[in-house]
């Protein structure tokens, strides 16, 4: 079990990592997850021993690590700039870390070609890095790191230089990979997708600070924060600002901005109970794939918006449309016609959307399901 026990990194006077807890089981594939500068990297190399924590601890499998140089930690790490030698040959490379071990050369054959295999790069088996396109080298890199057995396997941005058509693909052969070596994985990347395809559990960090460090189903529909939500899913969940008012004796939510022609928002039973304490600073939180539009007013779609934009991708369309002073992206089906400013109608109801308050989530349109289903 790999842990980090309050690890902070300072760089002079800037927190690159701060007060960090996690706890990476065995057998494990953990991604970290955030924008550029999150502290995504230095997470990595404090875990390789590449650098040192300021302050905090790292232990695996019952040991510390933080007097341990980073060649007796037994893990292996792949760069996002390669990091390959340039005098070797693609087949020298992979086996170099099978050599080091002493590995016969009729085993280090067969993994260098079963490798090779996996990632694409058979051909190139004889050629130095030098003639090699960077996905290529990317994938010479991948492969050196994982050839041979280690506690824990750390990688950075391994993939993001491939193509989409090959990163798609080698998604896949990465994760059936590791779990064949049934090995712990530590996984650095910027792209959503990339994180929720290939993680049992997501580390989403900005600014050095863990935001959320859950499984992808519970962060994608249970973020515990605004900078969570907005993070994953594409496209970016839309926010619009709201206020407690009253009609017809019940509790609604009032879109600001809207006062002239009130846009009123229902409130669900997690809802209401969540604004018991404190109903300032409110914010609802819609995914484009949890609302729908229509043309016409309905009890189903009863909130005005008007087109701002249309985005064709051919089997479906991604509207983006005004209420008041906010911007909500909804996604239609093609062949609707619609036109910039156009009225269009929402369906904004509690099963559609997250509460926010102070940034900080307080429902989630999974608890008004389970209400709703006495659960």
């Amino acid at each position: 079990m790999l842990e980090l026990r309050s690890v902070t990194k300072r760089f002079g006077s800037k927190t690159a990592v701060h007060r960090l807890n996690l706890e990476c089981k065995p057998g494990e594939f953990v991604v970290i997850f955030g924008p550029a500068g999150a502290g995504k990297s230095t997470t990595l190399n404090l875990i390789a021993g590449i650098t040192d924590p300021t302050e905090g601890e790292i232990w695996l499998n019952g040991q510390p690590l933080n007097r341990v140089p980073p060649e007796h930690r037994n893990m292996t790490m792949v760069f996002e700039n390669y990091a390959l030698y340039s005098h070797l040959t693609v087949f020298d490379n992979l086996a170099f870390p099978l050599r080091a071990q002493r590995m016969p050369s009729a085993e280090i054959a067969r993994r260098v070609d079963e490798m090779a295999a996996i990632l694409q790069i058979g051909p190139f088996l004889k050629r130095r890095p030098g003639f090699l396109s960077g996905g290529q080298r990317q994938r010479v890199a991948l492969g050196r790191a994982l050839i041979r057995d280690a506690d824990v396997y750390l990688l950075d941005e391994p993939i993001s230089h491939l193509d989409a058509k090959l990163r798609h693909q080698m998604r896949g052969e990465l994760k059936a990979l590791c779990q064949r070596k049934q090995a712990t994985v530590i996984h650095v990347t910027h792209d959503y997708r990339e994180a929720m395809s290939l993680s049992h559990r997501m580390v989403v960090i900005d600014k050095g600070h863990l935001m959320q460090f859950d499984t992808p189903d519970a962060i994608y529909h249970t973020p515990a924060n605004e900078f969570v939500a907005s993070f994953v899913g594409e496209p970016p969940m839309s926010f619009i600002d709201v206020k407690l008012t009253t009609r017809d004796g019940a509790p609604c939510l009032l879109i600001t901005g809207t006062e002239a022609q009130p846009a009123i928002v229902s409130l669900g039973d997690a809802a209401t109970a969540a604004l018991a304490e404190n109903a300032n600073a409110l914010r609802i939180g819609v995914r484009a794939s949890d609302i729908s539009l229509s043309t016409t007013a309905s009890a189903s779609h009863g909130t005005r918006a008007e087109v701002y934009v249309v985005e064709t991708l051919g089997h479906r369309d991604i509207v983006t449309t005004q209420i008041g002073t906010h911007l909500v992206k909804v996604i239609a089906p093609s062949g609707l016609g619609l036109q910039v400013r156009d009225t269009v109608w929402l369906n904004i109801e509690p099963h559609t959307y997250h509460l926010f308050r102070d940034e900080q989530s307080i429902s989630h349109p999974t608890d008004e399901m389970r209400i709703a289903q006495g659960v």
